[in-house]
């Protein structure tokens, strides 16, 4: 029974994601919109993973904000971008099993949180 509920919010979040279109790529070679989804998806990880901290959120803010002022993607296109990040963080989830999970938590979930350490107000 959980399964079909979690199905259908992830059905709607890429329902959502859709409507709202995803952006073309701005220019040949232009990461900026990829930037800001796996800057969601990253901080997405640190959450399942329970690296997130103040700090580490503290980061993922800042690092976001600069990515989004950066990229020149509109609001619309930006809240698609954080939309899809999030999607992918919660298929990726979805995904793996118990010794997956573990993994990802211990390479992506820990680079993560170092990353957004490092972006924080204060940070090294």
């Amino acid at each position: 029974m959980r399964h079909r509920f979690a199905r259908a919010g992830l059905a709607c979040s890429i329902a959502l994601a859709m409507a709202l279109g995803a952006p073309a790529r701005q220019a040949a070679g232009s990461t900026s919109d990829r930037q800001v989804r796996d800057v969601v998806y990253d901080y997405a990880v640190t959450s399942y993973c329970g690296t997130l901290t103040p700090e580490v959120e503290a980061g993922f803010r800042a690092e976001l904000a600069q990515l989004t002022d950066d990229s020149g993607l509109n609001p619309d296109q930006a809240k698609a971008q954080r939309i899809a990040g999030w999607v992918a963080a919660d298929l990726e989830w979805s995904n793996r099993g118990l010794g997956g999970y573990r993994a990802w938590c211990q390479s992506e979930g820990v680079d993560a949180a170092r990353r957004f350490l490092s972006h924080a107000p204060g940070g090294s």
